[in-house]
């Protein structure tokens, strides 16, 4: 017989909706937060030692956040809605201030992936309006990296995750149905290599 689940140790109430997403974020202090996405379109900032919401920012129309993140040694948030944008916010002394804001195309449910690449200098990979392309960006500066689109019809993309080698290549790892496509970024070319999961 399985052991029962654990018992909380807090929790955190009043988000409003059901919540899609969330990440920890102990940047800058001693202070750990977390932020919540929900499926109204707001983002809670919770402080997780008075264990309350201590901003709320709204930017997405009321569409569902499915996906946020915050830029490494800065105040800046980034967000990702089903109104097919990713907003980049600046939360520094209290402000709750929409920085810029990227537009996907994609009405999926697909996360975004962020990989820091240099102080200030981040890449950033989403699905595209087609089924199954993959856009990456640099940012902030919105610069297109490269375009990924696989050769055979595999379906919508599910998955993204950027990650960096030691070596120093970049890739993004995505796994739409049952197949796993490695598609190297070198150069802003790709050549997906496709292997199975199995489960």
């Amino acid at each position: 017989m399985s052991r029962p689940a654990p018992s909380p140790i807090f929790t955190l109430r009043g988000a409003g909706a059901p919540l899609n997403t969330l990440h920890f974020n102990c940047h800058g202090g001693d202070t750990p937060l977390l932020f919540s996405g929900s499926g109204k379109g707001a983002i809670h900032m919770w402080n997780l030692n008075t264990r309350r919401a201590e901003t709320v920012v709204e930017g997405h129309s009321g569409n569902s956040v499915v996906w946020v993140n915050t830029l490494q040694g800065t105040d800046t948030l980034i967000s990702q809605g089903r109104d097919m944008r990713v907003c980049l916010w600046d939360l520094s002394e209290g402000r709750r201030a929409v920085l810029d804001s990227l537009w996907t195309g994609s009405v999926g449910f697909c996360q975004c992936s962020l990989l820091e690449m240099s102080t200030g200098t981040h890449l950033l990979a989403f699905a595209g309006q087609q089924t199954e392309e993959i856009k990456i960006v640099e940012l902030p500066s919105k610069t297109p990296v490269c375009t990924l689109v696989p050769d055979a019809k595999l379906g919508m993309v599910m998955c993204i995750k950027l990650w960096q080698r030691i070596a120093g290549s970049r890739d993004a790892d995505t796994h739409p149905c049952d197949d796993l496509l490695i598609l190297p970024l070198n150069g802003g070319s790709s050549h997906p290599q496709k292997s199975t999961c199995h489960h």
